[in-house]
């Protein structure tokens, strides 16, 4: 089959990308926290499952704990630098990887791999002992091979 050019104008809905809204699982997702896709169905949901994608940083809290998956989203930032809680942080840190730890909590990382939680990004600054800022650009949204 031959393709042609275009010959009609057509608006692709542009967006930026930099917050987007997503359908949520049965959860409550308070803000600030880092925010990863659900073990079936792609809902926005507090906790890391193996092989599943990091979505970006909550912009609010919504509680859907009451309700059923899809009943209602939040907004997710999708890129930045965002301060997170650490254990043990200090200046080797800077550069690597950061993932969700998935042991604590969704607004917890740490630079080794938990073996569940997702990379969320690189940290960029130690801010001290508990706290580090994490750049997220190109890990939200970013699927790997064995994802999904």
């Amino acid at each position: 089959m031959a393709y042609g050019a275009a010959t009609v104008d057509r608006d692709t809905k542009r967006s930026d990308g930099k917050l987007k809204y997503l359908l949520m699982d049965a959860v409550k997702i308070t803000k600030g926290s880092l925010v990863v896709a659900d073990a079936s169905a792609g809902y926005a949901t507090h906790t890391p499952t193996a092989s599943r994608p990091f979505f970006g940083v909550a912009y609010e809290t919504v509680d859907n704990s009451a309700g059923s998956a899809g009943d209602t989203g939040l907004r997710v930032e999708t890129t930045g630098e965002h301060s997170f809680i650490a254990a043990g942080a200090d200046q080797t840190w800077i550069g690597k990887e950061a993932y969700l730890d998935n042991a604590t909590d969704n607004q917890n990382v740490v630079v080794s791999d938990p073996g569940i939680g997702p990379k969320v990004g690189r940290v960029t600054e130690v801010v001290s002992a508990t706290e580090v800022r994490v750049r997220i650009d190109g890990y939200a949204f970013e699927v790997n091979s064995e994802a999904l």
